[in-house]
């Protein structure tokens, strides 16, 4: 992909808009060509004791790729894999340190260890720019002072280091990392290094950086193997008993110098490149040989060592969530425990870096479409508010000048159709919904980005409905992804539910709108909307059969919660064809794809269909979550599965950690346990308890993690127990006759 030429820009950091300023540095190569994949710069910064004791030293680093950052020989913080994904075209994310701790009075090493990481899809080379600040501690801020201590030139010396890139860091092409001990020496770790060149200015133009909104990733877990078998001489295998996104480490028993390891990573044992990666271990011969990821990640439950005999192994989980904070769900059925629990550790391993992927290893792409199906579930379980912000940024960036956008942020040219791009306008209001957070629409940016999305939208509209628009960097024009074999999304479908989509954005629209107080904008959207309906009915309903576009549960849900129908009759009549279907010609299983799994579950939430759902979780076969598990499943899959001539269901070689199926995670917590946002008071400052019993579901208990405190819901038989946090209220059983609105505290319910 050809890269801009770069300006090079300066940060305020507390500040949301860009600045200009000084120079990244990059290592060159020995022989002045290229630039060092994975270069060390260090510099010298001298405090006195009044500094050191009376003031906070900030760095502030901007790196094009990865960075790691140690200060007399220390690794500053707990983060891992900085800075976040940004459409590096258009900016950079600059990321602050408070290095205060790690100082003493006279001189400290400061290092700045930089991977390339994700600028290999750029083409920009491992280049980092420095800013160091101190600033007195005084409170009064009249008597502030601050200073710049040292900046990015070429007074800091850098050396290339052990570490190189295998891959392209193209889909399928990721690779791995290699690691020659024979370049470096334990005393880089301290930031001594052994051949010292000035660094080399690089200057272009194009490039903002801005200060990173995203936490970052941290290490939450350790894992250790659950088992090694010996495959060959040569060959161990290790297993990890599940999936993970993250890093492997390694202590071998005394190799030779220049001898080489080999480490491929398996999400399943079925597993073949390009599905698969590999590290490379080179020993320098000095009996003490170990190896660690540093600019690279993996997903594995399994890892092939061969050509080394292992004497301790670990594997390091990453996520930018942490598990001891998210909602908790449990009932009296393991089965749907089983499935919650599993949807909710593959979020895990899928949100990391300011996005959320589609996978962590053969694509690592962040597809709009993965996100709308997961959105919900995901904001739901964890507070992401900040991987929201990061990603809508990135979607704003890679926003055409014709207001066209990509399937995926950062941009890449991939597949998908207008539910992947519409995510910027799911995504906001659901963050609000969640969050009480408006920023993803109340930043006029994006507000003007969305608005200028559906003009794009309008304009492939002939006579009111959405047609399939040009390939502008990217393909397809998809409804509904993945469904289970027998279940036709081709056809009118697409077309179907792409423009009952648009009718879900324009109700976001119309919504956001009256939050912003742009009435008139409000007024169109609706408008549009009504409209929009009205099209949809007139070319997709068949009233012979009762069904929209192709009948499939997902065509007929969205036309139910999209309210296409024009009467009640129709309606009842669509909604009874919907039944029918999932009970007799889907046989209660599950009969629906990426897009069609938060829509139809969705439906049933709204519909109170609490006993359809727990009776399609529960099939043990294909297709279904039980089936996956049944199967090994840790995380959830790329495909339900497929099923052979003759007749015997079998599973996919596809992704076995995905975003895919993830959106039914929200029914656990709205429909068992009860727990809905108000859309008029969001971020449950206000919400509604309206459990839905399932007969053969004795109790059920839920936690969900707000701004205000935690929720707690604890149902047993017909008693209902409910912690409301400090400063929000909830309405119990609206609707009913029984209907209660309480405050913060602990209530009792019979029911």
């Amino acid at each position: 992909m050809a890269m801009k030429r770069f300006v090079l820009v300066c940060l305020v950091v507390l500040s949301a808009l860009p600045a200009r300023a000084q120079w990244f540095i990059g290592c060159r190569t020995a022989d002045g060509n290229g630039w060092e994949e994975t270069p060390i710069f260090h510099k010298t910064i001298v405090l006195t004791n009044s500094e050191v004791s009376n003031g906070i030293t900030r760095v502030d680093v901007t790196s094009l790729g990865y960075h790691e950052v140690y200060v007399n020989g220390r690794n500053v913080g707990d983060k891992v894999l900085q800075p976040a994904v940004s459409q590096m075209d258009k900016r950079a994310m600059s990321v602050s340190y408070d290095i205060s701790p790690y100082l003493h009075e006279g001189g400290n090493d400061l290092m700045l260890w930089v991977g390339q990481g994700w600028g290999r899809v750029y083409g920009t080379p491992a280049a980092v720019k420095v800013e160091v600040t101190w600033e007195n501690a005084y409170q009064d801020q009249l008597y502030k002072t601050r200073k710049v201590i040292a900046q990015t030139d070429i007074t800091w010396m850098t050396s290339p280091s052990g570490y190189s890139y295998t891959g392209s860091w193209q889909p399928l092409q990721f690779g791995g990392e290699r690691y020659d001990a024979r370049k470096t020496c334990e005393e880089r770790r301290a930031a001594v290094v052994d051949i010292k060149m000035r660094s080399a200015l690089m200057d272009g133009k194009g490039l903002d950086i801005f200060a990173q909104e995203f936490e970052g990733n941290r290490i939450i877990d350790t894992l250790l193997p659950v088992s090694v078998t010996r495959t060959d001489d040569s060959t161990l295998l290790l297993d990890f008993g599940r999936v993970l996104t993250g890093w492997f480490q390694a202590d071998f028993q005394p190799l030779p110098s220049g001898h080489e390891v080999t480490m491929e990573y398996l999400d399943h044992l079925r597993a073949t490149p390009p599905h698969t990666e590999s590290d490379y271990y080179v020993s320098d011969g000095s009996g003490s040989d170990h190896f660690t990821n540093r600019f690279h990640y993996h997903a594995f439950r399994y890892v092939r060592v061969t050509g080394g005999d292992i004497k301790t192994a670990r594997a390091l989980q990453i996520s930018a969530l942490n598990p001891d904070e998210a909602a908790t769900f449990e009932c009296s059925d393991p089965r749907l425990n089983a499935i919650h629990d599993l949807i909710r550790y593959t979020l895990q391993c899928l949100t990391l870096s300011g996005y959320m992927m589609d996978c962590p290893h053969l694509e690592r792409m962040g597809y709009g479409g993965d996100g709308n199906s997961s959105t919900m579930t995901l904001q739901t379980m964890y507070d992401v508010r900040d991987t929201y912000h990061n990603w809508q940024t990135a979607w704003k960036d890679a926003m055409g000048s014709n207001g066209s956008l990509p399937y995926v942020a950062p941009a890449f040219p991939t597949g998908g159709g207008p539910y992947w791009s519409g995510f910027i306008i799911k995504a906001a209001w659901r963050t609000y919904l969640n969050y009480r957070d408006p920023t993803l629409f109340g930043r006029s940016q994006f507000y003007d980005m969305m608005k200028k999305w559906l003009n794009y939208v309008k304009r492939y509209s002939p006579d009111g409905l959405l047609q399939p628009w040009p390939d502008e960097g990217r393909m397809w024009f998809l409804g509904d992804w993945l469904a289970p074999d027998g279940v036709e999304v081709g056809g009118e479908s697409a077309l179907f539910v792409s423009n009952c989509f648009i009718v879900d954005c324009l109700g976001d629209m119309e919504r956001m709108a009256k939050v912003l107080g742009h009435d008139d904008d409000g007024k169109m959207f609706a408008s549009w909307r009504k409209r929009l309906k009205t099209n949809i009915h007139r070319k997709f309903y068949h009233p012979e059969t009762h069904t929209y576009a192709n009948g499939t549960p997902l065509d007929q849900s969205y036309a139910l919660l999209m309210d296409i129908a024009p009467n009640r009759s129709i309606r009842g009549e669509v909604e009874e064809r919907l039944l029918a279907d999932c009970h007799g010609k889907y046989n209660d299983h599950i009969a629906v794809g990426l897009m069609g799994v938060p829509i139809f579950t969705e439906w049933c939430i709204r519909e109170r269909q609490a006993d359809l759902m727990a009776t399609i979780l529960r099939q043990p076969d294909y297709p279904g979550y039980l089936h996956m598990l049944n199967h090994g499943a840790t995380t959830t899959w790329e495909s339900w599965g497929c099923e052979r001539d003759n007749g015997e269901k079998v599973v996919e070689d596809r992704s076995r950690v995905h975003n895919c199926y993830n959106g039914v995670g929200i029914w656990f917590y709205q429909a068992l346990a009860g727990i809905r946002p108000d859309p008029d008071d969001p971020g449950y400052h206000h919400f509604f308890i309206d459990p839905q019993p399932v007969n053969d579901i004795d109790w059920v208990r839920a936690t969900k993690p707000t701004q205000y405190g935690t929720i707690c819901v604890e149902i047993n038989g017909n008693c209902l127990k409910l912690t409301v946090p400090e400063g929000a209220t909830a309405t119990v059983f609206p609707g009913t006759s029984i209907e209660r609105t309480v405050g913060e505290g602990e209530w009792t319910f019979t029911f």
